[in-house]
């Protein structure tokens, strides 16, 4: 059994893949999962593929460190406010629930409520969640149970948006409780539609650069990212490298990004998802950072998260890969 543990500041998606990936561990064994990464297992019920679940499993572990670390200093510091966390946390839209009843609801009873928003509400749920969820989910590209999981990382990633702004906001009333002269700056968050025209615009550059002409503008990014890997020859982590936002670090994948299998919808939308999860974090890190170095006063605690793994292989290797259109 090989144990990894993680904190703020949490080692880098990459990092934890390299880490994880050889292990080849079965979910349906790992359930103690659910409750302490909200990881819904299975996580998809029509399809096994040991690196996606991998891959899930490292997403899913992010944003529970981030809203439980999150949680950590909106507490004393709501408390120190004589504030109720009742009134500060809102409703997540559609589902009706705070963002504590989402970190204690089952996993696997989550994601019901998720399908049953969908069945209901329709284009108003995904709409709703349009900041956090690229929309369509995929290009050309239909698997009920892959959408549901990426509906799902898009709720984690509104609720740590959300109380990233909110422990901003009471920062600022503790320091001026407290009377500490101190100024938390933070970078600039891109939102995701930032992000899709970043994408389409540096591949644009990129190619008028190469062919020495100018060239017929990208749709959307599935376009631009197919242009980029058929003509260019980049991979996903070589176009992403080139993305930079101000103050905020690149972010690397892995190279492949799937060891085993490739499909270039599911790779573009997982990437832009994992994008957004680690520039929050990115962002989390410094308000930690500032949260411990001037408000040491409060002495918060701050978790980690620690997941146990079998390290027997029990899934084969698969030397050829499987590829996905």
């Amino acid at each position: 059994m090989a144990q990894f543990c993680i904190s703020f500041p949490p080692p880098s998606y990459q990092e934890l893949f390299d880490q994880i990936k050889h292990l080849k561990p079965d979910f349906s064994k790992l359930k103690n999962l659910i409750p302490l990464i909200g990881l819904p297992i299975p996580i998809y019920i029509d399809i096994s593929q040991y690196s996606n679940e991998i891959s899930q499993m490292i997403q899913y572990w992010q944003s529970r460190l981030s809203v439980k670390t999150l949680m950590a200093m909106i507490r004393p510091m709501a408390s120190l406010l004589g504030q109720s966390l009742a009134d500060l946390l809102p409703k997540i839209p559609f589902l009706n629930i705070s963002i504590i009843e989402l970190m204690e609801m089952d996993a696997n009873v989550l994601k019901q409520r998720v399908k049953d928003a969908l069945d209901r509400y329709g284009q108003a749920f995904l709409d709703a969640l349009s900041a956090f969820l690229p929309l369509p989910i995929y290009f050309g590209l239909s698997i009920p149970s892959f959408e549901i999981n990426a509906m799902i990382k898009a709720l984690y990633n509104m609720c740590t948006s959300g109380l990233m702004e909110l422990v901003t906001n009471l920062i600022d009333q503790v320091l001026s409780k407290l009377k500490i002269n101190a100024v938390l700056t933070l970078p600039k968050l891109p939102t995701l539609k930032e992000l899709q025209t970043m994408i389409i615009e540096m591949i644009k550059a990129k190619a008028e650069a190469i062919a020495g002409q100018v060239i017929d503008a990208f749709t959307n990014e599935f376009e631009a990212i197919q242009h980029a890997m058929q003509i260019l020859k980049m991979d996903i982590n070589a176009i992403f490298a080139m993305i930079q936002f101000p103050q905020l670090p690149a972010m690397k994948f892995p190279s492949p990004f799937y060891p085993d299998f490739s499909c270039l919808a599911f790779e573009l939308r997982e990437a832009m998802q994992m994008y957004m999860q680690a520039m929050m974090m990115a962002v989390m890190e410094k308000i930690v950072s500032f949260v411990k170095a001037v408000l040491s006063i409060l002495n918060i605690q701050f978790p980690s998260i620690c997941i146990d793994i079998p390290d027997k292989l029990d899934i084969p290797d698969n030397p050829n890969g499987t590829e996905y259109f």
